[in-house]
């Protein structure tokens, strides 16, 4: 029985970008596992990793999308460890962190999945705890995300105003980095393979958040974040293709529950009960 298995799904990502998240990972033994599956199909990496530890367990696969890639793992170990580390291969981790990260997941116990603070290169903070978003929410953020109303919007969508400073019950986590429980992520089947990239996070965050979806600030992670849906015109696609897979799922305008539980996140924390 493992700890964690990690899970890292590439797609012609250097060696360059990952090799010192995978030599941290394996910085001491806390009976871990890290799997990398290569959605490029060719076992590029495979050679350069096994050296850095041939421990390391590499899946190569067809590119179906990022939540098939972690699927694949995540079936296959299904009862073999208490945790599940999702990562995208542009993420840095101290293993002290990683540690401490595990430690406070054994304190609370029950939850779902847990985030730590995430963080750019330089140090800036990245506001990766959101609400439940609507079409509006996506709308204005893709088409109209220099603009004051963005920026307002943003203020509350991104739970701007809590400054991230205090653990909180998150309703949508990054799935850049996502700490989840074993159990939980095989009660909820996973990803959705609906989506190939996008909205997976989202969806699987609704479906953790009756578990406890988890902020947890004590610990930083680094995320280079390059924002491929921002610069190429088949991502943009991808990425509203996506979105309307998930209003499909969730309903579009009349969905009680995203309202319910967005409204009752924002009145809390504007009190203060972070």
């Amino acid at each position: 029985m493992f700890k964690i298995i990690a899970c890292i799904v590439v797609y012609n990502n250097s060696f360059e970008e990952i090799k010192d998240m995978v030599k941290e990972f394996y910085k001491e033994n806390i009976n871990q596992k890290l799997v990398i599956v290569d959605n490029s199909n060719t076992g590029y990496l495979k050679d350069n990793l096994l050296l850095i530890n041939n421990e390391i367990e590499y899946i190569i696969s067809e590119n179906k999308g990022y939540g098939h890639g972690n699927n694949l793992v995540i079936k296959k170990y299904e009862g073999q460890a208490k945790y599940f580390l999702i990562m995208n291969p542009d993420i840095f981790i101290k293993f002290e962190d990683l540690v401490k990260l595990l430690n406070y997941a054994d304190k609370i116990s029950e939850f779902g999945i847990i985030m730590p603070k995430i963080i750019f290169p330089d140090g800036e903070l990245q506001y990766v705890c959101k609400l439940f978003p609507n079409p509006f929410n996506l709308f204005v953020r893709r088409f109209l995300g220099n603009t004051p109303l963005a920026q307002k919007m943003d203020y509350e969508y991104e739970l701007r105003f809590t400054n991230y400073e205090k653990e909180m019950i998150v309703p949508v986590l990054s799935g850049s980095f996502m700490l989840c429980d074993y159990g939980k992520l095989i009660k909820e089947n996973g990803f959705d393979s609906i989506f190939f990239m996008y909205m997976e996070d989202v969806d699987l965050s609704r479906r953790m958040y009756k578990h406890g979806n988890y902020f947890y600030p004590e610990i930083s992670v680094i995320h280079k974040h390059n924002k491929e849906s921002y610069r190429s015109l088949k991502m943009v696609f991808i990425h509203i293709l996506s979105a309307i897979k998930y209003f499909n799922k969730w309903n579009w305008f009349s969905d009680k529950e995203r309202k319910e539980i967005n409204k009752k996140i924002i009145k809390s924390y504007k009190k203060g009960n972070v």
